[in-house]
């Protein structure tokens, strides 16, 4: 007998490891005790990884003493390890330029706040490529008027990201959907995408014509596969664009065949379903302290009323927000930001103006501020003031496209006891 050969009671001398990043891909055979007994899953790194994946990539490297590798970590939610590699390695490069164009010298040569910035505007994240779109540059200053309504979007989206330890503290559930409502052209596109730019979390954007594709089950299988990387993303904004378009009623046909927008919204309503479940649960080792580290599902319709019931009970779109058309205060607040950048004339009165668009919105108003540099220059090319003139001529020419009754109407919706939402929630001092 070859006392070289192993008996059949020893240690295995052999151990298979391997890795993938398709694991539904691996056939079941292989995924049982005695070929692959144990299953590793490496996810993306928690922010206190985040902090040390960068102190080891930028331990040769000198950082300006204002640097903060904690609070880049805590913006680089989604980051994977080579992704954050990336980051160091254009932040690096982009400090070695910033300091041969300043001919400084390269002994002091350190990494600065600035080269961080720009290297983020470089580097994504690897895992969302292709799903994702860029956080939006809106800031809440940019949108005129609607006071209340912006302080409540704050609350419900920036705060349980930016405070989740005094949620966690309370024992305070974050609302896992917002849906606002309201005439077209009042900013419900807009407050969606400064909500995002304020939160900084990762925004995701659908809308109707990309979900209804030409083979059955792809456009479930893009919601599925959007909201699972908004889940590796967290926190996560996905955002729905006309939503009436995905969420419409079920039912509205005699037909027995199941429509494509029936499929959708199934689809959504189990997404939004297992968010707590699959987002929540899973992660509390890691994000013991943090109680909201998952997605908020964000749509703005101005047909509220075909929004199917199930999407508006409680544990879906927990705030429902009316966006009205903008009253004369506000008005004048949107008159003021898109004439910001125009230089007007001393006989301008933009209060006098906001007081004569009285049913205009807030797309109207815009236009008529553009409309109203276009033909200044139409009439003079050279022309480096836009007079009070030209805003009448534009405003004479321009007609409201709201009725009082269209008001009335998007109004009621909130009166409708089914669908009735107080709006308010606790807030927290951080």
């Amino acid at each position: 007998m070859n006392s070289s050969k192993p008996s059949s009671n020893s240690a295995p001398q052999v151990v298979v490891v391997a890795s993938t990043n398709r694991v539904g891909a691996i056939d079941p055979a292989l995924r049982r005790s005695g070929r692959f007994d144990a299953e590793v899953e490496v996810t993306t790194p928690t922010e206190e990884e985040c902090v040390q994946i960068l102190k080891l990539y930028t331990k040769k490297v000198p950082l300006d003493p204002n640097v903060d590798l904690r609070t880049i970590a805590a913006s680089c939610n989604g980051y994977v390890g080579a992704d954050l590699e990336a980051l160091c390695h254009e932040a690096t490069i982009f400090a070695v330029k910033r300091s041969s164009d300043a001919n400084d010298d390269a002994s002091v040569l350190s990494l600065t706040i600035e080269d961080w910035e720009h290297a983020k505007t470089i580097v994504g994240r690897s895992i969302t490529r292709g799903v994702t779109v860029e956080i939006p540059k809106v800031t809440w200053e940019g949108i005129g008027g609607l006071k209340d309504l912006k302080k409540k979007l704050q609350q419900a989206v920036e705060r349980p990201i930016k405070h989740s330890a005094a949620f966690s503290r309370l024992g305070i559930s974050p609302v896992r959907g917002i849906l606002l409502h309201g005439p077209p052209g009042c900013s419900k596109t807009t407050l969606a995408k400064a909500a995002a730019h304020a939160a900084q979390a990762s925004f995701f954007s659908l809308s109707g014509a990309e979900l209804y594709l030409m083979y059955v089950g792809e456009g479930e299988a893009l919601l599925r596969n959007t909201f699972q990387r908004a889940r590796l993303a967290a926190p996560s904004i996905i955002f729905f664009d006309e939503a009436d378009v995905v969420a419409a009623k079920r039912g509205g046909s005699s037909s027995s065949y199941i429509t494509v927008g029936e499929r959708l919204l199934s689809t959504l309503l189990t997404e939004m379903d297992g968010l707590e479940e699959a987002i929540f649960l899973p992660l509390i080792h890691v994000y013991a302290h943090f109680l909201f580290n998952g997605i908020l599902v964000l749509a703005a319709t101005n047909r509220p009323h075909t929004i199917d019931a199930a999407l508006m009970c409680p544990g879906r779109f927990d705030l429902v927000l009316y966006v009205p058309r903008p009253d004369l205060e506000g008005r004048y607040e949107i008159l003021r930001v898109h004439t910001r950048n125009m230089k007007i004339g001393l006989d301008v009165d933009l209060r006098r103006i906001a007081e004569d668009t009285e049913l205009f919105t807030g797309a109207e108003l815009e236009g008529l501020c553009r409309e109203a540099g276009i033909v200044a220059l139409r009439e003079d090319i050279t022309a480096t003031v836009v007079c009070d003139r030209y805003f009448q001529i534009v405003k004479g020419s321009l007609k409201p496209t709201l009725t009082r009754a269209e008001i009335d109407s998007y109004a009621s919706f909130m009166k409708n006891p089914s669908v009735k939402r107080t709006g308010e929630f606790v807030v927290v001092s951080a």
